[in-house]
């Protein structure tokens, strides 16, 4: 079994030398470590070069995350992929846990472990010996998983704490991470991967997830937006399976997302659009709790302002729930209908 290590980088000087220092420093080591340059602009292309021969560096024009992930997926020799970005920190025994997982659960779709929250851009000290880990493993259905990761993205929201199969990968087309839902992309490839099996997670924190100033509020409306376009695409391309199971799954999902972000676009001044969000989460409702809910908030958008009640605005702070926040980490309703 051979581990590659992908890493996607754009102007990332300040933290890409910590993130390689912990992807080196594995007890287990991976088999090849590849790093995609994608048009940065500062001292990235210096700090990556000072990590040669182990860290083969690739160049593109900056075509975003997605392009870059799939161009390396491309060049990956392994058998399981290893994704981590490059402000976050992999704990020394991160890939030998992953390479059990994969051993002992060969037909599981991702491999996912636990992680904690660290800020600002200083190092930081594992407080979890190695003696210390005994790691649990859960393995979760595929329906279970779509449901978990909707509810609330934040334990399974960051590919640095992820690891795929390549054949699982190859599996999902040409474009694991789909270009088309950029932003949303790891969004998309989570909502797909269900369609082939299980995933294995173990709930041990083995990555640290860096947060920064500027991650620590977000546009929500561009976030949800999003999420919106990418279930758009996936409902499209999804029609050709006929599994009655995860169409009605990917409609629960998408009336509930567009339930969000119909708010937000209230809160935005943004009427019409969020009349138009609500019309599509009518029709996207397998329930009447769901249709009910849709139908309030279209009702509601048609009373006098001082009616309405008070709708979120387009920022926000990282909430509890949602502890790893990152792109498409976003505010829910929960599971309903």
């Amino acid at each position: 079994m051979k581990v590659s290590v992908l890493i996607p980088a754009y102007n990332c000087a300040a933290t890409v030398g910590a993130t390689l220092d912990s992807v080196l420093g594995q007890t287990v080591p991976a088999d090849e470590v590849l790093v995609m340059n994608d048009g940065s602009t500062d001292e990235t292309v210096s700090v990556l070069n000072s990590f040669k021969p182990q860290v083969t560096v690739l160049h593109q024009t900056n075509r975003g995350v997605a392009a870059s992930r799939n161009a390396l997926i491309e060049q990956a020799r392994g058998d399981l992929l290893a994704f981590v970005d490059t402000d976050d920190i992999w704990h020394p025994i991160y890939l030998e846990i992953q390479r059990r997982s994969f051993r002992d659960y060969p037909n599981a779709v991702a491999f996912i472990t636990g992680h904690e929250d660290f800020h600002g851009y200083g190092a930081f000290e594992w407080k979890t010996t190695l003696a210390q880990i005994k790691p649990d493993i859960e393995v979760i259905a595929p329906l279970d998983f779509l449901n978990r990761y909707n509810e609330c993205a934040g334990p399974f929201g960051s590919m640095s704490f992820c690891c795929i199969p390549k054949r699982v990968l190859i599996e999902t087309g040409d474009e694991p991470f789909c270009v088309k839902a950029s932003g949303a992309d790891d969004f998309y490839l989570f909502n797909l991967l269900p369609r082939w099996g299980p995933v294995v997670y173990t709930p041990m924190p083995l990555v640290a997830y860096r947060i920064t100033a500027e991650a620590q509020s977000e546009d929500q409306c561009k976030v949800v937006g999003l999420s919106v376009r990418a279930l758009e695409i996936l409902t499209e391309r999804c029609r050709s399976y006929a599994d009655p199971s995860f169409d009605r799954q990917l409609r629960v999902t998408s009336a509930s997302r567009r339930r969000s972000y119909a708010k937000i676009l209230m809160g935005t001044g943004e009427v019409c659009e969020a009349r138009r969000q609500l019309r599509s989460s009518l029709r996207d409702s397998v329930g009447p709790t769901s249709k009910a809910k849709s139908a309030a908030l279209l009702f509601l958008t048609h009373v006098p302002p001082w009616l309405q009640p008070t709708w979120p605005g387009r920022y926000r702070q990282p909430k509890a729930c949602l502890q790893t926040v990152r792109q498409l980490n976003l505010p829910n309703e929960g599971p309903g209908m």
